[in-house]
């Protein structure tokens, strides 16, 4: 027996409507991005570096993953 849900929540609605997941993800960067570049002059050497190298690793290992599994 199936049951079929017509009345939806305000929340499951505007997500069917406009897909809040992906507009949360897209706001969510680029509150990231703004708030990194103004803090990037008060930054040191090695949190700069650091920065650089970490998305470096997430591509390498997302590329093993896909590889070896």
């Amino acid at each position: 027996m199936t049951v079929v849900q017509t009345n939806m929540g305000f929340l499951e609605k505007l997500t069917q409507t406009i897909y809040l997941d992906r507009v949360l993800k897209i706001l969510g960067v680029a509150v990231f991005v703004l708030v990194f570049l103004n803090s990037w002059g008060s930054l040191s050497l090695l949190h700069k570096v650091g920065f650089g190298v970490a998305p470096a690793m997430w591509f390498v290992g997302a590329r093993f993953t896909k590889i070896y599994r």
